[in-house]
């Protein structure tokens, strides 16, 4: 089972330079509830993005990078599967460039030949469920 620790993000979507954090290990679920434009897809949108590349609505990656600033988006995520503890590390940059780094137990996953390879190594051996699954069992969502 994973268990969210953290999801830290800036730059992405409307949020500005600064670090929004979100502690999700507070308690043993998580309600997200807010007015309209609050921040409840982005938040989504940065948790999917920082698994899988992908962001829960229908948006790509030059799209998650904030238009008004133009700097680049940066998203870190930490959790716990078993007695193993996971941080992933993902950074896109105005011109399409990116990071991905998957730390397990604080010490970086040797990265393979391809970052396509270090997602199927992500979603295979470690979350063990892909971008679809993981948004219809753990995201919940209405627009699923």
């Amino acid at each position: 089972m994973i268990l969210f620790k953290y999801i830290k993000w800036r730059n992405v979507l409307s949020t500005g330079n600064n670090w929004t954090e979100i502690k999700l290990n507070k308690a043993k679920s998580t309600l997200i509830v807010g007015e309209n434009g609050s921040g409840k897809s982005t938040i989504l949108d940065a948790l999917t993005w920082s698994l899988y590349g992908k962001a829960f609505r229908k948006i790509n990656k030059l799209q998650m990078i904030n238009s008004i600033n133009g700097k680049g988006s940066e998203i870190h995520v930490e959790f716990s599967i078993g007695k193993d503890n996971y941080k992933i590390e993902r950074e896109i940059k105005k011109y399409g460039s990116s990071r991905f780094e998957i730390y397990k137990n604080d010490k970086l996953i040797d990265q393979a030949a391809n970052s396509r390879d270090y997602q199927e190594y992500l979603e295979r051996h470690i979350l063990k469920m892909n971008h679809r699954s993981f948004c219809q069992i753990v995201v919940l969502g209405s627009a699923t």
